[in-house]
């Protein structure tokens, strides 16, 4: 949010609020020296690096303080430390500023995908670790299946001969692998023809491509609350303006949905219905329906974030969205079902829009990598075996993961995920999320808070954790979870 300065050539102040400060200030108690340094450096890192631009106004030394689990006056020796050095400027009855005289660039995002570009010790499998390694429950991306070694060892020059002659840009992927993806989705239930099937490296791809192409700097995208980090991410980075619908054990509250297109008659919702991150819902069928219809009546454009549906759980996978009408373009990836290491996604889509698209994508990276599309065709041929492997593995570390809690942490509320490596978690009335989170990284174990799944920073009674590592890791990182928490209850309330 941007307020206007009465001074003359005003920087832009900006208010980060305290969930969107402290996903920049991940791993800032892991430095050495007292609690308030340690803060007051990371505070001035950032500052340095352009990710609290000058300007901007910061939450309150108590509200900071009960974010982060930490007394006020440690909060405020930090905050006076940085104020005797210039970097931060306090106005009375205003706030606390990032000073002006300290030039440096603009925020760059706002960190909610961090944790995949922080280098943290991972607890390993058992007789590797290291005592009291970190543990880190953030992240529910998959290790890859056997077969996709058994695929790789199959490559052979013989599979480029037709390429290598070229420059080996194809920005629309090659046309195996275009075949494979299409028949993919006919498969589960929506007729599909190459030509509707745009490659990409990476679903994370698709969906910036389908947000620079689409959305104009303020233009409306409907977006489930909570929903995948990721989407927050690049819809704010292309200047959209994000509306939140409820999301919960059975996907996105239709009348909702139907409200806000109403009202805000948006570029497009955004929805994943199958396989919700981070509540793990699979829309149900009248659902699907509905949206559908929703779609044809309002002219409303649907992306179907579907990447995750070959990490489907409980039973196979319902038919797309997009079979069932409307105007729908669904996402896909190789990361749930085989491996994230391929980086290959596609959309499919209407022909006109995929050619479209196709100019985005071949402007940004020319196309994506040959080998790992070979691969790729090859493995959706067997994409039933790989779900089945899915199926029995997530299955097995859900169950694991929801006995633990149910035993340890009883008053925690969790959904049964019909599908992914997560559980979204719903602590009791009054407890933020944000703050044990801090306490828990501060004590070795990593989760994420709600409000990293919020496009309004809100959902703070919510915590994800993933169940993607080792058993052992998981039962230990949980156990450290539930000592923390019976040992500090009331330290984590909302204030």
């Amino acid at each position: 949010m941007a307020t206007s300065s009465t001074r003359s050539n005003p920087a832009p102040v900006v208010y980060f609020g305290a969930p969107r400060l402290i996903r920049l200030l991940d791993g800032w108690a892991d430095q050495p020296g007292g609690l308030s340094t340690r803060l007051a450096e990371a505070l001035r890192q950032l500052v340095r690096a352009g990710q609290l631009p000058a300007g901007t106004r910061l939450p309150s030394e108590r509200i900071l303080a009960s974010a982060l689990g930490l007394g006020r006056t440690t909060v405020g020796q930090a905050f006076d430390t940085l104020r005797a050095e210039g970097i931060l400027v306090s106005r009375t009855g205003t706030g606390t500023f990032v000073s002006t005289a300290a030039g440096h660039a603009n925020a760059r995002g706002d960190d909610r995908l961090r944790s995949f570009v922080t280098d943290t010790l991972v607890a390993g499998p058992r007789g590797t670790r290291q005592l009291n390694a970190r543990i880190d429950l953030r992240s529910a991306a998959l290790p890859g299946i056997p077969m996709v070694a058994d695929e790789l060892d199959r490559l052979s020059a013989a599979d480029f001969a037709g390429t290598l002659p070229s420059h080996g840009y194809v920005p629309r992927g090659l046309p195996v692998l275009r075949t494979a993806v299409a028949s993919y989705y006919t498969a589960l239930g929506l007729r599909t023809d190459p030509g509707q099937v745009l490659v990409t490296s990476g679903a994370q791809q698709a969906m910036r491509i389908v947000a620079e192409t689409l959305v104009e700097p303020g233009g409306t995208v409907i977006v489930e609350e909570p929903t995948f980090r990721g989407a927050i991410e690049v819809l704010r980075s292309v200047g959209a303006h994000l509306v939140g619908v409820p999301s919960g054990r059975e996907g996105v509250d239709i009348d909702a949905l139907a409200a806000a297109v109403r009202r805000h008659r948006p570029v497009f919702a955004l929805l994943q219905s199958t396989v919700h991150n981070p509540t793990g819902s699979v829309l149900p069928e009248r659902a699907r329906a509905a949206v559908a219809r929703l779609s044809a009546e309002a002219g409303l454009t649907i992306v179907d974030d579907a990447a995750p549906t070959d990490a489907i759980i409980d039973g196979p996978p319902p038919p797309p969205l997009a079979s069932y009408g409307g105007d729908v373009l669904t996402l896909g990836s190789a990361s749930k079902g085989f491996w994230g290491g391929l980086r290959v996604g596609w959309l499919r889509a209407g022909r006109d829009l995929v050619e479209r698209l196709a100019i985005v994508k071949g402007a940004e990276d020319l196309g994506t990598s040959i080998p790992a599309q070979i691969v790729t065709a090859r493995l959706l041929d067997r994409a039933a075996e790989a779900r089945a492997h899915r199926r029995a593995t997530l299955g097995s570390a859900r169950d694991f993961a929801l006995q633990i809690l149910a035993e340890e942490l009883p008053d925690w509320r969790s959904y049964v995920p019909a599908g992914g490596a997560s559980l979204w978690i719903e602590l009791p009335a009054g407890h933020s999320a944000t703050t044990f989170t801090e306490r828990a990284g501060r004590a070795g174990v990593d989760v994420l808070a709600g409000p990293t799944f919020s496009c309004e920073d809100a959902l703070d009674g919510w915590l994800r954790v993933a169940f993607a590592a080792p058993e052992d890791v998981i039962a230990d990182g949980l156990l450290r979870l539930a000592e923390l928490w019976h040992a500090g209850k009331d330290e984590d309330r909302m204030t």
